[in-house]
């Protein structure tokens, strides 16, 4: 197959387990663009020799291909990091200064593709720094001082004017913001990145950054700028899947309704899981037998009881 060269390079920051998870999101995007080869940059503390090989194959074979590149995690020692948040988050800010490419996606590494990414080709960000999607959640505006009216964005999936950052110092007023405002960091890299650009961002529709939320009952519509129809999309046709929180798919315990589709695409990685974490040996026993024999000996045992 002749592939194109999908026009906007793709960028990861991950440390730890998370490496492996980011191969994962990149297998995803390449199974939904069969027609293109992609050029990759991860971001990350450590690796060895014997995984960027595994890493390396895998990405080729797809006709696709990965730049590693170094940051060491004593770079953002001092900075704050809260939650499940990792120093491989404050990365995101020196992207920049280290790709030479005018624009970038970037991606967390706990997001599936499912859909395609051609749209974002059509964005021209002329005026803007990134565009991105807002966070439904997390309002936290009036703490960091943003103006009013001004929206805060979820920093997981972002199209960034790599030239326009680079011309207003976004990475160095990020640092200057933490540095000086360290108890106003909660979700560390995205309030500094905020804060500093001030609602000044463009606005992406919540299928190109799915969180869960959209599945809640009690979701607030008036909580976000997003319409009925947009809310219907991210949750019927999803492009790109974030597995926000601390519970993510890989976990046994993970309520997500779609967790399937992460599985889906994570056994074709070199690091494929064959159970999730957390699972006893008792769960994958009882994976063995069909729902309906589960359900028929739960009832007699309560008879038994009975």
């Amino acid at each position: 197959m002749i592939r194109k060269e999908f026009p906007i390079p793709i960028v990861f920051c991950a440390d730890g387990k998370f490496k492996n998870y980011a191969i994962v999101t990149m297998i995803s995007v390449m199974a939904n663009h069969p027609g293109y080869f992609f050029k990759f940059y991860l971001f990350c503390s450590s690796h060895d020799k014997d995984w960027t090989e595994k890493v390396n194959r895998r990405i080729v074979s797809q006709g696709s291909v990965i730049t590693v590149i170094p940051v060491e995690d004593s770079t953002f020692s001092d900075f704050p990091i809260l939650h499940h948040f990792s120093p491989a988050n404050y990365f995101r800010i020196l992207i920049p200064q280290l790709i030479s490419d005018p624009k970038y996606i970037y991606l967390d590494s706990d997001i599936i593709c499912h859909g395609s990414l051609l749209p974002l080709l059509d964005i021209p960000l002329t005026d803007q720094i990134l565009a991105a999607v807002e966070d439904p959640i997390f309002k936290w505006e009036k703490e960091l001082g943003m103006s009013v009216g001004a929206r805060y964005f979820n920093s997981g999936v972002m199209l960034v004017n790599s030239e326009a950052w680079k011309k207003q110092e976004i990475g160095s007023k990020a640092i200057a913001f933490i540095s000086q405002n360290p108890e106003k960091i909660r979700f560390v890299d995205q309030c500094a990145l905020n804060a500093v650009l001030d609602g000044n961002w463009q606005r992406l529709p919540p299928a190109l950054n799915q969180q869960p939320i959209v599945y809640r009952e009690d979701f607030d519509l008036n909580s976000t700028d997003w319409t009925a129809e947009e809310i219907l999309e991210a949750k019927n046709s999803p492009i790109l899947i974030h597995f926000t929180g601390p519970n993510k798919p890989w976990h046994y315990t993970n309520p997500h309704p779609i967790k399937s589709l992460y599985w889906f695409y994570q056994k074709d990685s070199p690091f494929a899981m064959r159970f999730p974490e957390g699972m006893t040996p008792l769960d994958r026993i009882k994976r063995l037998f069909p729902n309906s024999l589960k359900q028929n000996m739960k009832e007699w045992i309560f008879q038994r009881k009975d």
